[in-house]
């Protein structure tokens, strides 16, 4: 009995050094992380408790995100070490909001970090940042609760703050971590909330008391310091008004019901445009309201089932309702076909999610926006309210998705392919691929010793593609560090030309190095790139 017993015990000690055995087999070894560090001071001293955050992605945010990520605490020296960093592009800045850099390019460093990497000497300088405190009331001098308070230049350019700052149940404000200079205090968020919905209920003014920027007195703040009692008085509400019109058929003049339409603030530095979710009444009836004095116009969607496009009917508001606006639609032409994903498996389709196709027509003029199409399941679209002219198409989805060629009947298309008026193009055959290749190196140089101030950029196009689309699809952003090394995620397989150099603000020139690459689907490539300083620079 004891015997068995002890056999019993022997065989499941066996299985288990055997299944120990096979798991330290199979268990895949842990790449080793980079490790990251660096100095943090004040004033020049080190800065202790302060932390240190990489926020991955490499991409500027002003949202609550930024300081995510791994991260490291400053000891008494103001020394930091980060370890165990994954691959990959970060942003890495200190999670100091009272305090701001010494050097304004110092407030956030772009870090591409390697497998393995050992990377030294990532400091921040900081100083104490300056604080402005008021009170905002409105004409009767009752306060304005949780209204918007933003900070401007003398120039009225608007200053970034890290923190969200409005008024609290009094009335006041504190905006902290500036840095020492001259500037202009505002309430109110104005005409640039137009995007966001409905307007803001007071104009924006300027402290003291005025609208006009060129009128507001300058707060001047120095290091570390606070001004206080910069007070403002909204003194009038924003006057808002609105538009009535009718959407109708150009041609018969009957009126078109359940048309999709928005509108659009016209500015001189570009527009703005509200989607709402509006539709027109049965009588093709559409009202806007609340809408600020401006320019505008009214982009419609058009429906579904239809081929209609629409004329621009710009119209302006000074300082009453605006009715009578009549937008005609005219018959447009369509494209249809079907997009095919090279390379892709149903799983990879998957994960695109809601893909688009969209169209817009050179020389075209009408309808707002760009028609697009939802590709559907099995690849096939249709676009819509075409005017005549050259097309030019482009795929928009979660992932980066890339056009290689367009067919008609078998027969390559050139990638601006043309549309005649009113034609109806079917049976086309768009030939996409899945960008899931990497592109990574280092620029370095020869022959001299880089500024301070130098800066280092990649380019790239596909050999045969127009110059003008260097890195154009929609998630396409080259990182590079002050180091020089790089990164560009989301490429498709090809031949690429590659122009990386670097940029000597100060001195207004730059010099450039272009090579060839082959990046293969799916893989990371290596290309590593000299810059000879002695070469014939590039004047800004």
């Amino acid at each position: 009995m004891v015997s068995s017993t002890r056999q019993a015990i022997a065989c499941i000690f066996a299985f288990i050094s055997v299944a120990v055995a096979a798991n330290a087999q199979t268990t895949p070894v842990k790449e080793p992380g980079a490790t990251i560090s660096g100095n943090v001071t004040i004033k020049g001293k080190g800065a202790p408790g302060v932390t240190v955050v990489m926020r991955q992605g490499g991409e500027r945010s002003m949202s609550g995100r930024q300081y995510s990520g791994p991260r490291g605490v400053t000891d008494n020296d103001g020394n930091y070490r980060i370890v165990n960093v994954p691959p990959g592009s970060y942003r890495v800045l200190t999670a100091a909001k009272a305090y701001v850099p010494a050097d304004e390019a110092g407030r956030e460093k772009l870090l591409i970090v390697n497998k393995g990497d050992t990377i030294e000497s990532i400091d921040f300088a900081l100083i104490r940042g300056a604080v402005i405190t008021g009170k905002v009331v409105d004409a009767e001098g009752r306060p304005v609760v949780e209204e918007w308070v933003s900070v401007f230049t003398p120039d009225n350019k608007p200053v970034f703050v890290t923190q969200n700052t409005s008024t609290d149940d009094r009335g006041f404000y504190r905006i902290y971590g500036l840095r020492g200079g001259s500037y202009r205090v505002a309430a109110g968020r104005g005409d640039d909330s137009f995007g966001g919905g409905m307007p803001a209920p007071y104009k924006r003014t300027y402290h003291p008391s005025v609208s006009d920027p060129s009128q507001a007195t300058i707060v001047e703040v120095s290091e570390g310091g606070e001004v206080k009692d910069v007070d403002i008085t909204f003194t009038r509400t924003v006057s808002t008004y609105t538009v009535r019109g009718r959407i109708v058929d150009g041609e018969t003049g009957q009126p078109l019901a359940n048309v999709e339409y928005g509108i659009t603030r016209l500015e001189e530095q570009g527009s703005s445009t509200r989607h709402g979710g509006y539709h027109t009444n049965s009588r093709g009836d559409f009202k806007v309201e609340n809408l600020s004095p401006g320019k505008y116009s009214i982009p419609v969607s058009g429906t579904s089932d239809n081929d209609l496009r629409f004329e621009e009917t710009p119209f302006e508001i000074i300082d009453q309702d605006v009715n009578g606006v009549i937008i005609k639609a005219t018959r447009g032409g369509s494209i249809s076909g079907v997009v095919v994903f090279e390379g892709l498996d149903a799983k990879a389709r998957e994960q695109l999610g809601r893909s688009y196709i969209m169209a817009w027509v050179e020389g075209a003029s009408g309808r707002s926006g760009n028609p697009s199409a939802l590709i559907a399941d099995d690849g096939s679209f249709q676009i819509r309210g075409l005017g005549g002219g050259a097309v030019n198409f482009h795929l928009h989805s979660s992932r980066e998705i890339r056009i290689e060629r367009i067919e008609r009947d078998g027969v390559p298309q050139p990638r601006r392919m043309v549309i005649q008026d009113r034609e109806h193009i079917k049976g086309l055959r768009v030939i996409a691929q899945f960008g899931n290749a990497t592109l990574r190196g280092k620029i370095d140089v020869e022959n001299g010793t880089l500024p301070a101030d130098a800066r280092f950029f990649v380019w790239a196009r596909i050999l045969g593609e127009d110059p003008a689309m260097r890195f154009s699809g929609s998630n396409l952003r080259p990182q590079v560090d002050a180091r020089g090394q790089f990164v560009v995620e989301g490429l498709t397989g090809g031949t690429y030309e590659v122009d990386a150099g670097v940029f000597l603000p100060s001195a207004k020139l730059g010099y450039t190095k272009r090579q060839q690459v082959v990046i293969t689907q799916g893989a990371t490539t290596t290309l590593n790139i000299t810059v000879d300083l002695n070469s014939t620079p590039i004047k800004q």
